[in-house]
């Protein structure tokens, strides 16, 4: 029985690793959306410059560039968006690792 309980702690340390690890990726990965987002909010803003002087705004406008900037940055948004939604479910798959470790602790201190 007692070796039935290693085995088991044994899972559940790795499934909360597992988790840990996850979390951290889906973290990292949030972290370059928003990197990329702001590098979009900087190439917008300097649209708005007037130092490229009025031909290069001009060819900019007739080529889409703003737009495209525009559609880049909903698009970096939204998977912003997703990617914060599964940091969350990540999150709260490591609570669960978390808890099902207590209890094996607590399960294993009444034996």
């Amino acid at each position: 029985m007692a070796k039935q309980a290693q085995v088991l702690k044994r899972i559940v340390a790795l499934k909360r690793q597992s988790a840990e690890q996850r979390v951290r990726a889906l973290q990292i990965e949030a972290e370059r959306i928003e990197a990329e987002i702001a590098g979009i909010s900087r190439e917008l803003a300097a649209l708005d410059e007037v130092v490229a002087g009025l031909d290069a705004h001009v060819l900019a406008e007739q080529h889409g560039h703003a737009r495209k900037l525009i559609d880049n940055r909903r698009a970096a948004e939204a998977r912003l968006l997703a990617k914060r939604r599964d940091v969350r479910e990540a999150q709260e798959a490591l609570k669960r690792a978390f808890h099902s470790e207590e209890r094996l602790n607590a399960a294993a201190a009444k034996s």
